[in-house]
């Protein structure tokens, strides 16, 4: 893939990798993980580059723009994409199918580790996508969340544990009328826009919701 080296590490670009092609969904060119996209050139570039999807342009491919991130995790050598969350809260690594292992092979499987050290203390998660299983990994352990499409969404529960803060997953769909709700009040815009009568119709039902999840956690 080709793109503007401003935001990029001195001495890093994506030159030989199309890895992002093959591991991460676009929604708008209906395609799906693990799959090559038809407008790749793989391990040269775009073909469609000057028009690729809005959803291409915005990734942040972490192993370009963390210096905490090792060179060994350059996707092409690595077979696994670092995708880091606009509010630095979730990290999710994307593993290549043909090498479903990669992850837990040294040195990633030790600096996984280390993240989900930072990410816990941040209050962030880190989750690792190998094939259609979601496993999330904590300085505890790691939970395999099963299947997780594109069209789902993972909720964390922070709950306090002996230990400090810890966290349950709960995989929703994203037309589940409850991830619908829980939008209405974290979006600033679409809060704006709603009633006072619909919020607060809205922070009922998922105060409820959370409350029935920590009653069966």
């Amino acid at each position: 893939m080709n793109e503007t080296m401003t935001s990029y590490i001195e001495g890093r670009s994506c030159a030989g990798c199309t890895m992002c092609c093959k591991l991460l969904s676009i929604e708008v060119l209906n395609k799906p993980r693990q799959r090559w996209c038809t407008h790749c050139d793989i391990g040269v570039g775009c073909k469609i580059y000057d028009e690729r999807p809005e959803e291409c342009r915005t990734f942040t491919c972490g192993y370009l723009a963390d210096v905490g991130i090792g060179e060994h995790w350059k996707p092409a050598v690595s077979k696994m994409v670092v995708s880091l969350a606009t509010n630095a809260k979730r990290i999710v690594v994307y593993v290549d199918s043909d090498r479903p292992d990669a992850w837990r092979k040294e040195p990633y499987y030790t600096d996984l580790r280390n993240w989900s050290k930072a990410a816990a203390q941040n209050r962030g998660e880190l989750l690792v996508s190998q094939g259609r299983d979601m496993f999330v990994i904590t300085p505890e352990g790691e939970t395999n969340l099963g299947q997780v499409g594109d069209d789902q969404v993972i909720i964390a529960l922070r709950k306090s544990g002996s230990g400090g803060s810890e966290f349950d997953h709960v995989v929703l769909d994203l037309d589940d009328p409850i991830f619908e709700k829980m939008k209405l009040l974290k979006d600033p815009d679409a809060a704006k826009a709603a009633s006072p009568e619909e919020l607060s119709e809205a922070r009922r039902e998922v105060d409820a919701w959370w409350a029935q999840q920590e009653k069966q956690g």
